[in-house]
């Protein structure tokens, strides 16, 4: 993939470092074997540390050998869908999680960030990514995963990744523009990571799928 990015001449966005849904259950278990327990915190972090400085640093290896230094993969989702749909008072975090389990809050959020700072390039962007985002709930429970790693002095986050599975009606666009001013008021920017607008199969003119498109941007 990288080949064919540099020979192509794109730029791309590493996606994911920390994903619950495509890590194998064996990762979080003694002797990396699905049938025992899970690890406890300190032996998941060193995991968790050891996987991340391996894909970061094979990928600037080869960045650095066959592409004279330039970034080719210019941000990474650093952790992907870890803050929880409903709604909640003290925990902002999805429950049903092998890293939830084993951690019960977001330090391992936190630790994914801290690793990647200190493994990436300081040029590459370090991003959290989520759906849903514009759901008032959700945009709070990602303010606060995004404080908390702000709170760590050795962790970088500079942005939220937005996955925008919208439809004509849903969410509004003051909610969509509410949750980008929530967190650019934390000092983070936001990319649109994927975006598309369904409508429910009902027949819409391209016409107003059109104009649907340019109201959001």
């Amino acid at each position: 993939i990288l080949q064919i990015a540099k020979d192509n001449k794109m730029q791309m966005r590493g996606h994911v470092l920390v994903w619950h849904n495509q890590t194998p259950d064996w990762f979080f278990k003694k002797n990396y074997n699905s049938s025992e327990a899970y690890v406890d915190k300190d032996e998941m972090t060193a995991r968790q540390e050891w996987y991340i400085k391996s894909v970061l640093e094979f990928v600037k290896s080869w960045e650095d050998i066959n592409n004279s230094g330039k970034r080719i993969i210019t941000t990474w989702d650093v952790v992907n869908e870890a803050c929880t749909d409903g709604s909640w008072t003290d925990n902002p975090l999805r429950t049903a999680s092998p890293w939830y389990a084993i951690y019960g809050d977001d330090t391992f959020i936190v630790n994914a960030f801290r690793f990647a700072n200190r493994y990436a390039p300081k040029d590459v962007k370090l991003a959290y990514n989520d759906y849903s985002c514009y759901s008032p709930n959700k945009t709070k429970a990602i303010c606060k995963v995004v404080q908390d790693i702000q709170a760590a002095r050795d962790a970088r986050i500079d942005l939220v990744g937005m996955q925008s599975h919208v439809s004509m009606t849903y969410p509004t666009l003051l909610d969509y523009e509410k949750a980008l001013q929530a967190f650019f008021a934390l000092g983070v920017d936001v990319q649109v990571t994927e975006m598309e607008i369904a409508f429910g199969g009902r027949l819409t003119s391209q016409t107003e799928l059109a104009q649907r498109y340019k109201e959001y941007f």
